[in-house]
């Protein structure tokens, strides 16, 4: 089982990843079976071709740019909070999002799946 520190790790990869660009970097940190909800409440999004779609959609256009709070992981040897402030161009202007994601990672080290705590009164 990977350590707290590197499940840790592991969420501020995903961050540093998006921030880039990297769609094929992201799907790296994710089985190939993975399920992200973003935000929750909007549905589940499923398996590696599934992510690639969502993801690329992300970088194509919304240009976003993940500043990070610091990681707090748990009791488990399995998840991991993050708060993140995402900067993206939506609807044509710069907006900022406050969102918590929270990660679980295996034993592998990689994310099956991950949680992106937001809502509309989240953005401005």
């Amino acid at each position: 089982m990977p350590s707290e520190p590197e499940r840790k790790k592991v969420a501020i990869a995903y961050c540093e990843r998006v921030t880039a660009g990297d769609v094929e970097g992201i799907l790296e940190l994710f089985e190939p079976d993975a399920v992200i909800e973003d935000p929750v409440g909007t549905g589940p999004v499923a398996g590696h071709d599934a992510l690639r779609e969502y993801y690329r959609n992300i970088v194509d256009n919304y240009g976003s740019r993940i500043e990070t709070g610091e990681a707090r992981g748990s009791h488990e040897d399995t998840f991991v909070a993050l708060p993140i402030v995402v900067t993206a161009t939506i609807g044509g202007k710069a907006s900022v999002v406050n969102s918590v994601d929270v990660f679980e990672i295996n034993d592998a080290c990689r994310i099956t799946r991950m949680w992106a705590y937001w809502g509309p009164s989240d953005i401005r």
